[in-house]
C-alpha cells in the first residue's frame, strides 16, 4: 500500500525511504551554517497567537529564513516528492523547519491544529516530519490515543492528518517528542494548511544588522 493510500485509511503513515544516510549527513551539514534558538510553543491568548518559551519543549529550532541556499535546494526536492506523492500544494506548505534535541530534549504531548482558525492560511492539516538524525536511544514520536510509537530511523518521512474528514480537530492526533536518552535527534518538519502560505523571506534578504549563524 503507498503511504498517500495508507494515510487515507488510518490518519497516519510512515515510508523509511524519503532520505538515505548520506543525504541527510549533507542536510545536516548545511544546518550548522543556520541560526538555531531555543524551540517554543504557541499560546493563543487576547490579541491572538504569541510564542513564549516552556519547560515542555526542550530542543532548539531553525527555520527556512535561515538555510543556505545548497540547503533549500535539497529541501526543495523533499517538498517536490511530498506534493507529487500525497497531492498536496506547494502553496500551502508551511516554511520548512529543523529542530535538534539533545539529551533529555522533548516535547510534551501537544497537537499540532487548533490554533489557526482566524489564520488567512486556515488550520493545519497535515504534519511532515522527516528524521535526519537518529539517537542512539530514546526520541521516539508517541501517540497516546492510537497507543502507537514511531521510533527515529534516519530518512524517515511521517505523515499524519490533524483534521478529521468533516474539519475539526483529530484529537487522536496529539502527540510527543518522547525524551532523548543518548545521541541527537534531528528532525526536518512542515505543515499543510488549507489555504495558501505567504514564503518566508530569506537569510539574503535579512539587513547586516541581524543575526545570521548560530
Amino acid at each position: 500500500m503507498s503511504l498517500a493510500a495508507h494515510l487515507t485509511r488510518t490518519g497516519i503513515a510512515w515510508a523509511d525511504d524519503w532520505l538515505d544516510e548520506r543525504d541527510a549527513r549533507r542536510i545536516r551539514e548545511e544546518l550548522d551554517f543556520t541560526f538555531w534558538k531555543r524551540s517554543q510553543v504557541l499560546d493563543r491568548g487576547p490579541e491572538g497567537l504569541h510564542s513564549r518559551e516552556s519547560t515542555e519543549r526542550t530542543s532548539e529550532s531553525t527555520n527556512e529564513r535561515w538555510f543556505t541556499p545548497k540547503l533549500r535546494e535539497r529541501v526543495a526536492r523533499i517538498e517536490q516528492r511530498i506534493c507529487l506523492e500525497l497531492d498536496v500544494e506547494a502553496e500551502r506548505l508551511e516554511p520548512w523547519q529543523a529542530v535538534r534535541y539533545e539529551p533529555g530534549g522533548r516535547f510534551g504531548i501537544h497537537h499540532d491544529g487548533g490554533s489557526f482558525a482566524d489564520d488567512p492560511a486556515g488550520e493545519r492539516v497535515l504534519t511532515f516530519l522527516l528524521c535526519l538524525q537518529a539517537p542512539d536511544a530514546g526520541g521516539a514520536t508517541y501517540f497516546p490515543e492510537l497507543d502507537l510509537v514511531v521510533p527515529p530511523v534516519v530518512g524517515r518521512l511521517i505523515v499524519w492528518q490533524n483534521l478529521t474528514p468533516s474539519g475539526e480537530i483529530d484529537e487522536r492526533m496529539r502527540h510527543a517528542a518522547t525524551p532523548v536518552h543518548q545521541g541527537r535527534k534531528v528532525m526536518l518538519t512542515t505543515w499543510s494548511r488549507q489555504h495558501a502560505v505567504p514564503r518566508p523571506v530569506t537569510a539574503e534578504q535579512v539587513p547586516a544588522d541581524e543575526p545570521r549563524t548560530g
